[in-house]
């Protein structure tokens, strides 16, 4: 098995491009002939150049033959701008020539005989062509462009060099050109709104396997960056299970005891609440007891920055700077602006790996739901998002934002999460005699039994606390509760353990 891996990874060439390999299945296939088409501005120039440098970094030599108006010292001009870019490798490993002598005087096959010499001379390993476009319109009478593709794949596959072929054109496979290739690489940019979008797509791919689909990519400093689609790469049914016999603690006595005992290790659980309810503090409160315990913590938030949370904690007595200071409890903030869930849910796996993250909050995902592409693909991410991290040994718990902050019914932003997630906290506030009250209940625990009541919550000096259970009111979830035993069913005054704030109480 290791010896056919390694036949396999040999017989490809790497673009270097971050994670567009990841979508090519490893690579290109040495010697292929490939057509990357979009329309102007769509990224092309700047993928292919990105991949010249990089196979620059590795010691493979890179011809790039331009056919259009701009001059190779403007295009150098602008790619100074990106990270991946050396002066130094220009000309020694990133060779720059206009082609348009050659295809003016011997017309295309001319131009195939030029390219085919300059590749064996400089030995290059990837061969670029930039302007397909205007090879076709140059082409003299009697040349067929198939014939004169065949003949460039041919003869430079023999060299073990393959081949980009750049087009504004497309017409997904409908060419000439795009039943020679090997594979179509097709790239967009598109508004949604006022947003502007770049997506890439393998429209064809011989001889290999790859991600199907539309996926991602940003243009900025570094040069490209591709996100693959998340549940079109994490596809595979976690292999470990969630076992009720191992507990992961909220670190709120009540609340633990409402889970029986705590969550069950490496399941997932959804915390729905009105703004303001608690469900950030009580977030921090299971990352504070996981980190006590030795089990790094991370906290990927939405709302606010690390100091301001480190703040909020500490007025209610969590304080987090020390375990911060240790390495175990790591706050990521981002601003919810524009954000490419797929590009979240990379970073959010590359820093679980590099801090050997056990329990994470994710907290907040409203500005997920709003930045979706395809709203319909939401919960398939979450559900390959939450397979992942129990394949990494996670417990997670994600917190949402309910849409009505009282009322009798329960409107969701994310459609499907709540049967996503193994187990289900809720919090809403409830008015009683003009002041509001806080309460907790879990609503479901798939893996455990739980206590069903519904509970009050406070908010102390020291920390969330979990109360008695509202046992003399009914309807409490609705916002306006009522007192049982009343026949007029009128809202009750507090009673025994449900008076005003405990001493210390926020």
């Amino acid at each position: 098995m290791d010896e056919q891996r390694e036949e396999e990874a040999a017989a490809r060439l790497k673009s270097g491009v971050p994670h567009l390999d990841v979508i090519l299945n490893g690579g290109w296939l040495r010697g292929g002939l490939y057509l990357i088409a979009g329309p102007p501005g769509s990224g092309k120039t700047t993928l292919a150049n990105e991949m010249c440098f990089r196979r620059a970094e590795g010691g493979d030599a890179s011809l790039y033959v331009t056919l259009l108006a701009e001059t190779h010292e403007r295009m150098l001009l602008h790619l100074r701008s990106f990270r991946f870019f050396d002066k130094d490798a220009v000309g020694t490993h990133v060779h720059y020539i206009s082609g348009l002598p050659a295809l003016r005087e011997g017309g295309g096959k001319g131009f195939v005989d030029t390219l085919i010499r300059t590749v064996r001379e400089r030995d290059a390993r990837v061969l670029i062509v930039d302007g397909l476009s205007v090879f076709k319109e140059r082409l003299r009478p009697d040349e067929d462009l198939r014939e004169l593709l065949q003949a460039l794949n041919v003869r430079l596959a023999a060299l073990d060099c393959t081949v980009l072929l750049l087009s504004t054109e497309t017409n997904k496979g409908v060419s000439v050109e795009a039943a020679v290739v090997d594979g179509i690489v097709a790239l967009s940019a598109d508004l949604i709104g006022l947003k502007a979008t770049r997506g890439i797509e393998l429209t064809k791919f011989r001889g290999s396997n790859n991600v199907p689909g539309r996926h991602t990519f940003t243009i900025d400093e570094h040069g490209v960056r591709v996100y693959p689609r998340f549940e079109s790469v994490m596809r595979e049914t976690p292999r470990k299970l969630a076992d009720a016999r191992h507990r992961s603690r909220w670190g709120i006595e009540g609340l633990d005891a409402m889970c029986y005992g705590g969550l069950v290790t490496l399941s997932s659980t959804l915390v729905m609440g009105s703004p303001g309810s608690g469900k950030t503090l009580i977030g921090m409160s299971f990352l504070m007891e996981g980190a006590l315990k030795g089990e790094p913590g991370l906290y990927f938030g939405f709302a606010e920055s690390g100091e301001q949370l480190t703040l909020k904690c500490r007025n209610v007595g969590l304080d987090l700077e020390p375990l911060q200071r240790q390495g175990l409890l790591r706050l990521e903030a981002r601003a919810p602006v524009e954000t490419l869930p797929d590009a979240m849910a990379q970073e959010l796996m590359h820093i679980i790996q590099e801090q050997g993250v056990k329990r994470l909050v994710l907290d907040g995902l409203e500005p997920f739901a709003k930045e979706a592409i395809d709203p319909e693909r939401t919960t398939r991410f979450l559900a390959a998002l939450i397979n992942a991290l129990r394949e990494r040994d996670v417990t997670m718990l994600i917190t949402q934002q309910v849409n009505d902050m009282f009322g009798p019914e329960l409107h969701s932003p994310i459609r499907g999460i709540e049967a996503i997630c193994d187990n289900l906290v809720f919090l809403r506030f409830f008015e009683l005699h003009g002041k509001l009250h806080r309460l907790i209940t879990v609503l479901k625990m798939r893996d455990s039994a739980n206590d069903p009541f519904l509970r009050e919550l406070r908010i102390t000096d020291e920390g969330p606390r979990v109360g008695e259970s509202y046992t003399a009111l009914e309807a409490v979830l609705t916002g306006q509760p009522l007192d049982r035993s009343s026949s007029s069913r009128h809202p009750v005054s507090p009673g025994p353990g449900l008076g005003g704030p405990d001493r210390g109480e926020r």
